[in-house]
């Protein structure tokens, strides 16, 4: 894929080193071992997002706030105003996207994720903006949206829809893009 050079960007760190987690213990796991895990949590269904812990998320429910700081971060790196029109590829329950609408009300914002369970179990407020779908074929017009992102999404795909995704998410975004 030809085009610019995109520089690394941290929005996450202080978010993830939030959470202590055990690699080794969930790896080694004798009941869930890696292997069997990921098989069950590529449904993308309840076992991913609030089954046993030991699957993937564990219960993944809205945090008062914990979302803020990731969006008020992108908000003023991409320039972003309530007149910007924004798309999540692998929004999952829409927590990232909620708080766009608190900071900016005026935003409009997209969500598109492989996981059915999680738009049907997404944030009520923002649950009419998520759509069911692919990152490798999205339903929006070119050049719609003026910042589109993807976090967490794009190494779940194999190499030639991560081809695709890529295109995509280049596609349908104005000039900026982040995944």
């Amino acid at each position: 894929m030809k085009g610019k050079v995109l520089s690394y960007i941290d929005f996450l760190s202080t978010l993830h080193k939030s959470t202590k987690r055990d690699y080794l213990k969930r790896v080694n796991d004798p009941d869930f071992p890696k292997a069997k895990a990921a098989r069950i949590a590529k449904k993308w269904g309840f076992d991913y997002w609030d089954g046993d812990r030991r699957i993937n998320y564990g219960g993944y429910r809205y945090i008062e706030g914990r979302w803020k700081s990731v969006a008020e971060e992108m908000i003023n790196y991409y320039n972003l105003t309530n007149e910007s029109k924004i798309l999540d590829i692998g929004c999952g329950k829409g927590f990232l996207l909620y708080e766009f609408k608190r900071l900016l009300p005026g935003i409009e914002v997209r969500g598109i994720d492989i996981s059915d369970y999680a738009i049907k179990n997404s944030k009520a407020e923002v649950e009419r903006y998520l759509t069911h779908g692919c990152a490798s074929k999205l339903p929006y017009l070119d050049d719609y949206f003026d910042f589109a992102f993807s976090i967490n999404t794009f190494h779940n795909l194999s190499n030639t829809k991560l081809e695709l995704a890529l295109k995509e998410i280049k596609r349908v975004s104005k000039k900026q893009y982040f995944c």
